[in-house]
Order: structure tokens, then sequence, then C-alpha cells
């Protein structure tokens, strides 16, 4: 028996050594400079809350900013692969942003210049999204998964027409599109069916600060029986996804049911549901253009590039995105952005699938009751994981 404690004390302290010798290897690792540059988008002469950071893996290396020399950010950093995103406001201009996105290889001085791009930020968010249930395979045709969508500016807005796309994400390399030179175009329709609010374009307008909770089954999931514990209750939910083109899916009466627009695979019940990484935007068309219009045009069809597949997604650009979120899966260290640097620079890791938890966006303030929420179109820094009751308003502010 003694010798039995022996051999497990022995495995203890190699297991020790060898945890000890993977937590110093960016200790001990050779370092080398890292100058990052940056040239402005046209007509923006002045930024302001610039930040560079650098990630390696799962860790982050905030750079520090030097804005009175040609040189902004400058590191000694261990050597490695590194993904780099810079982040700032313009200063002459409310709720415009600055962002950009590069990678590096750091194997011996390096001085790059990060191209940023202009962005503004969006009146209406994607304020938390649960896409992995909180029970093991409770999926089609019931689950308690949700989305909601938050009025973050001072004006009303309206939910007409505009479009929600999810269920992407989980890429370990350059997507078809961005392999074949579409990197501007997003795909939907494929994963999970394409919805919009209805309306004429005044029907359903959200006064600032409220938000709206769409789920894919409006009702109590808890008040299911044991194992339910975990999940939603979306009795309270204002709006239903529901698939009208297929049989098992439930109408649920009361809730209005946001408008089909495009599905792929009519076996597909539920919509944004992917369990273990997901990615999702809001989408606005230009003026004159209905959801309906849009999807009906075989110009906006395209089917996977070098592929021999025939499914056809419905391609939205680059332009039409209001916000987007990338949530990276929790298991994996090899991660590749779904959108373009201007719509979402970096993803956030997300929960576990089947834990019920939702990614929540970060509140920056709340006056007189009501929370604003942080927005730098850059889930990274912009989203958190959370348990989280649909529809319940912050009572914090989030700490940096």
């Amino acid at each position: 028996m003694k010798s039995v404690y022996k051999l497990l004390g022995i495995a203890a302290i190699v297991a020790a050594a060898v945890l000890a010798s993977s937590c110093n290897k960016d200790e001990t690792a050779k370092k080398f400079n890292l100058t990052v540059k940056v040239t402005l988008p046209e007509n923006v002469s002045e930024v302001q809350n610039l930040t560079v950071e650098a990630t390696k893996g799962n860790k982050v290396t905030a750079l520090e900013v030097v804005t009175d020399t040609a040189i902004v950010a400058s590191a000694s950093l261990p050597q490695g692969d590194y993904k780099i995103s810079v982040n700032g406001a313009v200063s002459s201009a409310k709720n415009v942003n600055v962002v950009g996105a590069a990678e590096v290889s750091l194997y011996a001085d390096q001085e790059i210049t990060v191209a940023l791009d202009m962005t503004v930020q969006s009146p209406l968010l994607i304020k938390a999204v649960q896409y992995t249930p909180g029970k093991q395979y409770y999926i089609q045709p019931l689950s308690d998964t949700w989305i909601e969508i938050v009025n973050n500016s001072d004006e009303v807005q309206y939910l007409d027409q505009i479009i929600l796309i999810g269920g992407m994400g989980r890429q370990s390399g350059p997507n078809a599109w961005q392999a074949n030179g579409y990197a501007h175009l997003y795909g939907g329709g494929a994963q999970s069916p394409v919805y919009a609010f209805p309306g004429n374009g005044t029907d359903y307008p959200l006064q600032p600060g409220k938000s709206v909770v769409v789920a894919n089954a409006p009702i109590n999931h808890t008040a299911q029986g044991e194992g339910f514990e975990n999940c939603a209750d979306l009795s309270k939910a204002d709006w239903e996804f529901y698939g009208s083109y297929n049989k098992k899916d439930t109408d649920y009466e009361g809730i209005p049911n946001m408008e089909l627009v495009y599905c792929a695979f009519p076996s597909q019940l539920n919509w944004g549901q992917n369990f273990f990484a997901w990615a999702g935007a809001i989408i606005k068309l230009p003026e004159g253009t209905t959801p309906a219009q849009y999807a009906a045009d075989p110009e906006n069809l395209m089917v996977t590039p070098g592929t021999e597949s025939s499914f056809q997604y419905l391609m939205f650009p680059s332009e039409y995105v209001l916000d987007a979120i990338d949530v990276w899966e929790l298991d994996s260290e090899e991660h590749y952005p779904t959108f373009l640097a201007i719509d979402d620079a970096e993803g956030v890791t997300g929960p576990a699938a089947w834990s019920g938890q939702a990614v929540r966006r970060k509140v920056t303030k709340i006056e007189n009751g009501r929370a604003y929420y942080k927005d730098t179109n850059k889930s990274s820094a912009d989203m958190v994981v959370e348990k989280v009751v649909p529809g319940a308003e912050p009572t914090k502010v989030d700490a940096e």
C-alpha cells in the first residue's frame, strides 16, 4: 500500500513539474520587439482611447500605446504567432470607432502597420444570446434558446424588416468564402433559417434602452420536468421564431411570429443553435428593399465556392451589418474570425455546450435606471459569459 502512495506522490510531483514548465514557457521563451503602427481612415485625423492587443492562444497582452510619436505601440514579447487588434474612437465624431486587425509571426524583431477602418456604433445591438440549451440534447422541436436585441441609442429605433442571421461560427481557418476572395460576404440560411421582424417601416418602435427577446419556443422550459432546472423561462418572450415550413414546429398562441426570410434546409426548426460556438448578426437592408424581395433575387444566393454542394446561402455584404458577435468554442485553441474586423475584430470564448449559459453584452453605465452597453465591434472586449435571465434589466456596471 505504501508503494502505491509513493507512486502516486511521484506522479503528483511529475504532474506539478509539467504544469510549472507549461506555465513558465512564455516567461523563458526568447523575446523579440514588436512595433505596431497604424494608418488612419480617410478624413480621420485624430483618434482617442486607442488600444492595441496581441493575442497568442488564449493569452492577451495589452501593448503600451504611445500617441506622440510615429510609433503607436511597442512591446517585447515571447516568440510565436500573434493576432493583433487595434481599437479606438474618432475624436471629432460621436459613436464612430476605428478598428483594425493583423497577424504576425514574431521570431525576429518586427515592425508592422495596421490599416484602420472606420465603423459607426450601431443603435441596435445584440444584448444577449443563448445558443446552447440548458439540458443535454434538448434540441428540436423544443429548445430554450433565444436572442435579445436592445436599442442602445437615445432615439426611437424601428425593428421593422431588421434581419437576424445566426448559427455560424466554429471555424479553425478561413471559411469557403473567405478562402475564395469573398471575405466581405456572410452567408445565412444553411446553418440556421434567416428571419426578419415584420412591418412596413414604423410598425414596431423600440424605445431607447428597451429590448426585445426572440425565442425558439416561448414557454417556461424549467417546467418541463426533472432535469430541466437549468433551462430558461421564455414564457415572457416578445417574439417567436416559427418555422411554418416544418410541421413539427409549434406556433405558440399569443406570441407574434418573426417573418421567415430564407431556409436552405427545411428540416431545421430552431434558429441560431450551434451548441459549441456561435456567430450572428443584425442586418439592415438598403432603404426600399424588403427582406422578401432580397431573398427572391437570385443574385443574392450563392453555393459554397470550391465545393460541389448545391445548397444555396443567402449572402449579405458587410456594409449591411448593424451589429455582429463572434463566440469561439470553449475547448478549442484554434480560432479564426467569422467577420471582417470592421464588424467584429475578435471573438469571445463561449460557454460549455449544454450549460444553459448566455453570452451577454457588458454594461458601461447606468443612468436613471437605464443601461448603456459596450460596443467596440470586438466580442472579446464587449461580451461576457453568464447565466442570464432573458429580458432582465442589469443592476451593475461591468468592470473593465
